[in-house]
């Protein structure tokens, strides 16, 4: 008794094997191709980087506002910025001036 499926014609084995080369193909296609698999997964690595950024930059900006937010209302934030950043220095304050240590002499 034969198996129960029947030996295939040539012709049929020639299809068989197209078939399953075409279906191969797709399928490295479907998973490298220019919208495949991979691709997806690249994309998606890239949207939680920008994400990220995105949320990192939200902050700054935040901060930013906070920091004009001062700038607009407090007085003493002002200030303490002039004298930091500026030197600025107002009257009644003691000023002490450092010098540079001289070389020794010859």
């Amino acid at each position: 008794m034969q198996g129960f499926v029947p030996s295939l014609v040539w012709k049929h084995k020639g299809m068989l094997l197209g078939g399953v080369c075409a279906l191969l193909v797709l399928l490295v296609s479907a998973v490298y191709g220019e919208h495949g698999l991979m691709h997806l997964r690249q994309l998606r690595v890239r949207e939680r980087e920008l994400e990220q950024l995105t949320f990192q930059l939200q902050q700054r900006n935040e901060k930013l506002r906070q920091h004009i937010r001062r700038l607009e209302t407090d007085d003493a934030f002002i200030e303490r910025l002039a004298r930091e950043r500026l030197g600025l220095v107002k009257k009644g304050d003691l000023i002490y001036r450092m010098r540079a240590p001289q070389p020794p002499a010859p």
